[in-house]
């Protein structure tokens, strides 16, 4: 898996270093992992990660790019040593990214650079566990990930300051997301918080045009759009149980399509989770001796803000759990148990927000979900989402939906 990422990286590179406008960036990072309570546990004592990375832009004449005031398309391939800590190795991690200018002057330029790719560790909790106690205790072995392939998200706000003959150096600050989607336990992933210093090439630099946003035509097709999807995926619950559960969500939503790159919505979301059944589990989260065949279903309305590129949206949801029986089953502060084993709570009530999903603590009533769907002919999109409690991933899907 990874030759065949370095390969498709490869490929990339050479097709972009024959477009229009191409650049060159090459950076050197560091920062610090955010504290997740394990993090703390097995690795108190670590050196600050640091990183470099390569990555080729190339502007081909694309109308979702000019939408984005005439972005930059990208591949990068970052690297991170994450300290002199043992258990916690090195990260390679390939990805694409959007160059969007907010600000284009001849001697500044800000701008934001989202992306998303793979990350690939050495340092596993299966790899630093004697295998004669593995999934029999956590000990001092990585309790942050589980598996080699994980998700990447990097994010990032950067500035440049041109010098001459298409060189510039760059500073930027951005956070950097790993985590496999609990598709394997343990898996509360890394959150790095980085501060990065390079230099930036363009060897046909006279070509790029100094301006504030583009002003582009107004080509939505629709102001009004309705969609409907349906994905599956799989999860793990507790890294003892070593067992897997089909997950899946279906959506229904409207969208106002405010701007050629923005549209904005709001739906229902209908949630199933095979964890929650009755079956024999060292997992504490929540009461599951009375857990009944209608808790593995929850349903909530959700806001859903999407930016739009071409076919391709990504969306970021906040909703709010309407029927959630789930919730009757998690501990809770100063509450007593009914006898039937359940809590009762109303649609609001206090939870810690920064540990929500984790064990021993409740979900709480707020979800999110990280939404990319790409449309195909005939009125179908291809759709994936990452349903979390903020940075605390519960599972991913991928499916199909339509839309109006």
């Amino acid at each position: 898996m990874k030759r065949i990422c370095a390969g498709i990286l490869v490929f990339l590179t050479c097709f972009s270093a024959n477009a229009l406008n191409t650049s060159y960036r090459l950076s050197l990072r560091t920062g610090g992992i955010l504290p997740d309570g394990k993090i703390e546990k097995f690795a108190p004592n670590r050196t600050l990660p640091i990183g470099a990375e390569f990555a080729v832009t190339f502007h081909p004449q694309w109308t979702a790019l000019n939408d984005w005031n005439r972005a930059g398309i990208g591949t990068a391939l970052s690297y991170w040593y994450l300290g002199d800590n043992q258990l916690l190795g090195h990260i390679i991690a390939p990805y694409v990214f959007l160059d969007i200018p907010l600000v284009k002057l001849p001697h500044f330029r800000l701008g934001i650079r989202p992306g998303i790719g793979i990350g690939f560790v050495t340092k596993t909790y299966q790899n630093t566990i004697p295998p004669d106690r593995l999934y029999l205790e956590l000990g001092h072995a990585n309790q942050s990930i589980g598996s080699v392939t994980n998700f990447h998200f990097p994010e990032a706000l950067f500035l440049e300051f041109p010098l001459r003959n298409g060189w510039s150096i760059l500073a930027s600050a951005g956070w950097y997301h790993f985590s496999n989607g609990s598709t394997i336990q343990p898996n509360s992933g890394y959150n790095i918080v980085s501060g990065e210093i390079g230099v930036h090439y363009n060897p046909l630099y006279n070509n790029s045009p100094t301006h504030v946003w583009d002003k582009t035509n107004d080509h939505r097709t629709k102001q009004w759009e309705l969609a409907f999807a349906f994905t599956g995926g799989a999860r793990q619950v507790y890294y003892k149980d070593q067992q897997t559960f089909f997950a899946s969500t279906i959506q229904a939503a409207a969208y106002w399509r405010a701007h050629n790159i923005f549209r904005l919505g709001g739906g229902c979301d209908i949630f199933y989770d095979g964890a929650y059944t009755q079956r024999k589990t060292l997992f504490i989260k929540t009461n599951l001796d009375v857990a009944q065949p209608a808790d593995c279903w929850r349903m909530g309305f959700s806001v859903q803000p999407e930016f739009v590129f071409g076919d391709f949206t990504a969306g970021f949801h906040f909703g709010v759990y309407l029927y959630d029986p789930i919730k009757e089953l998690e501990p809770m502060q100063d509450a007593q148990a009914q006898p039937n084993g359940r809590i009762k709570k109303g649609i609001f009530y206090p939870y810690d927000i920064l540990k929500a999903g984790s064990a021993g603590y409740p979900d709480g009533w707020l979800y999110t979900q990280i939404v990319l769907r790409y449309h195909l002919p005939f009125h179908l999109f291809i759709q994936a989402n990452m349903k979390a409690h903020l940075t605390k991933v519960e599972f991913v899907g991928i499916g199909l939906g339509t839309w109006f």
